[in-house]
């Protein structure tokens, strides 16, 4: 799939097309039932040309599960995600020899596991009616994806925030929830039916962040909001001298 935007802003990584779809690709990589995996890697791998298949079996992780809106996957698995994003407990810091890195303290995201709990309860849980989650490059695509996710830079993070209100004239179309590598796809799943979808910054996950490039966050994009912007990118603020002036700089 063509698009202005991708061409002008030339993006470090593909951005990644991200499907709901009830039909398997031809070719994929997947994880195995019941082995854990990253999804945030599964995104880098498909920024860097695959093509990632998931189902209610193959999510990684219950984070996994719930950012790729296979529903309450925390409460379904009996993970003790209230103390990993908190202060921790003797059964993680078991955990964490599995891991190879030491889970026994916490993430230290949250001041508390009730704190943690309450992030919990506020979290958009998607109840995806398809069978499979997709991720493809972009470039790639032949047909309309359901998001669009990118790794930007601060400058690039700043035209595309200003492009999202471009026909809009309000002020708060990019969002910033808390969440896991993975988990700004739950909460952009959720704008897809509203009328004005927001767009939805993420890769805030220090845990996670050593995958990608440290200047780079993810923004994921409803594809009614990624169409809009792409369609005006001739127009808008990336043909201004400001932002030609910015651009190229390193």
């Amino acid at each position: 799939m063509e698009s202005k935007i991708v061409e002008r802003l030339d993006f470090l990584l593909k951005p990644v097309a991200v499907y709901f779809a009830d039909e398997k690709p031809l070719s994929f990589t997947q994880f195995e039932q019941g082995k854990r995996g990253c999804v945030g890697s599964m995104l880098i791998e498909s920024s860097q040309g695959k093509v990632v298949l998931f189902d209610e079996e193959t999510y990684g992780c219950a984070g996994g599960g719930v950012g790729l809106c296979f529903g309450d996957a925390f409460t379904r698995s009996g993970h003790p995600t209230e103390s990993l994003l908190s202060t921790g407990d003797e059964a993680l810091a078991a955990l964490g020899k599995s891991y190879t890195r030491s889970l026994g303290r916490g993430e230290r995201f949250f001041a508390s596991p009730d704190l943690a709990e309450k992030w919990k309860t506020e979290f958009p849980y998607g109840n995806n009616p398809k069978k499979y989650v997709v991720f493809m490059p972009l470039i790639d695509t032949s047909t309309e994806p359901d998001l669009v996710l990118v790794f930007a830079n601060p400058d690039q993070l700043s035209a595309l925030l200003i492009m999202a209100g471009y026909l809009r004239g309000t002020a708060i179309n990019v969002i910033a929830p808390f969440g896991a590598a993975c988990q700004s796809i739950a909460w952009a799943y959720q704008q897809i039916v509203e009328e004005q979808p927001k767009a939805v910054m993420g890769f805030f996950d220090i845990s996670q962040r050593g995958r990608i490039p440290k200047d780079l966050l993810s923004l994921t994009i409803p594809y009614q909001l990624f169409k809009e912007m792409d369609d005006h990118a001739d127009d808008g603020c990336l043909t201004t001298e400001v932002w030609l002036n910015i651009a190229g700089r390193s």
